[in-house]
């Protein structure tokens, strides 16, 4: 078990109680023991444990001092150096700890006693106070102590064996050891390391004295370097030699021992998050670290520091991302850093999916060029690992690490499942949140969940909270993400509370109508009306819909997806039937006609279907009323002749453009606009009340003209070419105007 309540962060403190080990670190450390207390009498050591940062050297020590403190002839000190502001301070801390360690080898307990421990605590202050400044001869024992402090700072070598060799004939009288255990060495400076390692230097031959120093060698070496020798890390070493007598290399912990260990770690997070793993996220979790993470946990720090990551980003993404993809994410961090740091960067080529085109590209994928750089300091066996481990993530690096492409339809399923591969979710795995232009799960389920009760006008507020800044086209996107998986009654809940909020869903003007978040939301409505079974329940919840859109354009788009198809062998396909759909209709047409008895401008430039009102009132009763009513507003304001052509032209984007511009009429549209009006009385009006040069003999594009001018000339010169020429095509074309027919399969 991992210590410490489940819900607080692990403090990466060492063990003292030797029955903790998890990583077979007591059989050493009693050996080192054994060995200090089987030493010939008057014989001292200097003992070096050599491991990386994390490894657990510390707890080494621990266990070596609790094996040692109940020897009656051994006494136990510790120093710890990186504790001391500067070597004067160390210089006197160190003398001082040896002085009470060599006055508590020589003392008798009576003389202990007898002199109280005040009288210790002023000795010890005495000694450390004459570091420096004591420069009379003196052989009582603190005096050669701050002495040989004093010259061991100066680095007077003859002074410094005088001095030793007196200090040696004091402790010579003692029959017990002195074991002055020194940790943390490589937390030190440079010139502190070498302050320290001269004491160590100094006292490395008195009889009875041991020390055991725990530290990296590799950076001490690095640190000793600088001074002695050539310099560089073997110089380092060289000297390391000439004083530590019995180096010995933390034994490593046992591959299975530190995996335990780190699990438990991801337990516990796991626990005090209140979350639990599913049978396939365990697989998917342990699978992606084995084989991606595993090379790179060598010290229990790591294992700490991991746990420690999933304790910080568990609790504020619950329930928004996928968990395993969550923990493997966090490996990530923990253990390769610098990839991970690139893929935080740059999350936006590393999720979705490769164009299918891939396999005849030349140029890798720019995720897999960011990265080189970063793989290239790592070993082959990390890149191997480290590459497994971002495909498992990030399938769209299949292509170039391996033999495989997704299709975008998979991006559908990823973004179900909340995977950082999902362009919609990955940026919630580094942020630890939901952005701002992103509906969180959690709320997303609150709706869900109101819908399911049936309170459509606590469920409408819920969704128009999001519809009215920049997450409305994500919440109509991520409520298509489920439209497929709701009950019947929650289906009906929703397209209620959809319908009259039309009017807050942006609608951008766009080549691909039915990718607009209107376009979506259509689609969305149809097919939760395709999830009521009961037809009668089905068609009542549609009508409704059509009486509550608004804007009327709204339920237009929704009743353009209510058949996508009149194939019989696809008719699944379809909302409603053809009946179903004349009734559906029915209801929203009489609400058109009611707008256009108030004399309502039924066309609009602005709107993104502009004439879809007229066409849908066309499709339900035919050309003649919708004729009379388009003459009528013409004969009350002659300017919205004009206004009509602007709203029935179609838009273009040229380079650069933001938003389209009106582009030019042509045979196809003429033939459209004449569902609604003849074009010989349209023509009659646009010569009366529009400007123009009416008689010219060719057509051309002139964007100095207006554009309503631009439109009347183009439409006069088409009608008129027919009249002379023909019309192309003439077969009694009554189809309507041309829409994008979308099967099932592919509205979505």
């Amino acid at each position: 078990m991992v210590e410490g309540n489940e819900n607080s962060f692990a403090d990466d403190a060492p063990l003292t109680d030797a029955g903790l080990d998890r990583l077979n670190r007591a059989p050493f450390a009693r050996r080192v023991a054994g060995i200090l207390r089987e030493l010939p009498a008057k014989k001292g050591l200097v003992l070096g444990i050599h491991g990386p940062w994390g490894d657990g050297k510390t707890t080494v020590l621990n266990f070596v001092r609790n094996a040692l403190e109940d020897d009656a002839e051994i006494v136990v000190r510790d120093f710890n150096p990186w504790r001391l502001a500067d070597d004067d301070a160390m210089l006197r801390g160190f003398f001082s700890m040896v002085a009470q360690a060599i006055e508590a080898s020589l003392s008798t307990k009576k003389e202990r006693f007898t002199e109280g421990a005040a009288t210790w605590a002023k000795r010890a202050r005495w000694v450390t106070g004459l570091l420096g400044l004591f420069s009379k001869s003196a052989d009582t024992l603190d005096g050669l102590l701050a002495r040989l402090a004093d010259v061991a700072a100066t680095g007077d070598s003859l002074k410094l064996e005088e001095l030793r060799s007196r200090l040696a004939k004091r402790l010579e009288g003692s029959s017990k050891r002195i074991v002055v255990l020194v940790d943390d060495l490589d937390r030190l400076d440079r010139d502190e390391t070498h302050t320290l390692f001269r004491l160590v230097k100094a006292c490395a031959d008195l009889p009875n004295v041991c020390f055991v120093l725990a530290f990296d060698d590799d950076a001490v070496a690095a640190a000793l370097g600088e001074r002695y020798g050539a310099g560089g890390g073997k110089s380092g070493r060289d000297f390391l030699e000439k004083i530590i007598q019995v180096p010995l290399r933390l034994p490593v912990a046992a591959k299975d021992d530190l995996r335990s260990l780190c699990f438990e770690q991801v337990d516990a997070a796991l626990s005090g998050a209140g979350v639990e793993l599913t049978e396939q996220e365990v697989g998917e979790f342990v699978s992606g670290f084995d084989s991606g993470a595993s090379i790179r946990l060598t010290t229990p720090r790591a294992a700490n520091r991991y746990g420690n990551a999933l304790r910080f980003a568990l609790p504020a993404l619950i329930g928004e991302v996928n968990l395993a993809d969550l923990l493997l994410v966090e490996a990530l961090r923990a253990f390769y850093p610098d990839v991970y740091a690139v893929v935080r960067d740059n999350h936006c080529d590393f999720s979705g999916v490769e164009g299918e085109a891939f396999g005849r590209r030349v140029e890798s994928p720019r995720a897999v060029r960011l990265l080189e750089p970063v793989l290239t300091r790592l070993t082959q066996d990390e890149v191997d690992a480290v590459k497994g481990l971002l495909v498992s993530l990030f399938p769209r690096l299949a292509g170039a690490y391996g033999n495989t492409n997704y299709r975008s339809d998979w991006i559908e399923r990823w973004s179900r499942e909340r995977r950082v591969s999902s362009p919609q979710y990955a940026a919630r795995y580094f942020t630890y949140g939901v952005p701002h232009d992103d509906v969180s799960d959690a709320e997303l389920g609150v709706m869900i969940g109101i819908a399911a009760r049936g309170s459509v006008p606590e469920l409408r507020t819920a969704i128009s909270s999001h519809l009215d800044g920049r997450t409305a086209s994500r919440l109509i996107e991520k409520l298509r993400g489920i439209e497929s998986s709701v009950d019947p009654a929650t289906a009906a809940s929703l397209v209620q509370a959809i319908g009259p909020l039309g009017a807050h869903i942006p609608n951008p003007r766009s080549l691909m109508g039915f990718e607009t978040p209107t376009g979506q939301a259509g689609i969305l409505i149809s097919h939760l009306l395709r999830r009521i079974p009961d037809r009668a329940r089905r068609l009542e919840v549609a009508k409704q819909a059509m009486a509550d859109a608004d804007p009327l354009s709204f339920g237009v788009e929704c009743l353009r997806w209510f058949r996508v198809t009149d194939k019989p062998e696809k008719e699944d396909a379809n909302a409603l039937t053809q009946a179903e759909e004349a009734e559906a209709q029915r209801v929203l047409v009489d609400r058109i006609k009611a707008e256009a008895a108030k004399g309502t401008v039924l066309f609009d430039s602005a709107m993104g279907e502009a004439g879809s009102l007229l066409y849908a009132w066309w499709r339900a009763d035919g050309t003649e009323p919708v004729q009379a009513y388009l003459v009528g507003m013409f004969e009350k304001r002659p300017e919205l002749v004009g206004a009509f052509l602007e709203a029935m032209a179609p838009r273009a984007w040229s380079a650069g453009d933001v938003i389209p511009h009106i582009s030019d009429l042509d045979g196809g549209h003429l033939k459209n606009i004449r569902h609604v009006i003849d074009l010989d009385v349209l023509a009659d009006h646009i010569r009366a009340n529009c400007a123009g040069d009416f008689d010219a003999t060719d057509w051309s594009y002139d964007d100095t003209r207006p554009v309503q001018q631009r439109l009347a000339e183009q439409f006069t010169y088409i009608l008129r070419k027919w009249e002379t020429d023909g019309e192309p095509g003439a077969d009694g074309d009554s189809t309507g105007p041309e829409e994008p027919a979308l099967e099932d399969g592919e509205s979505s």
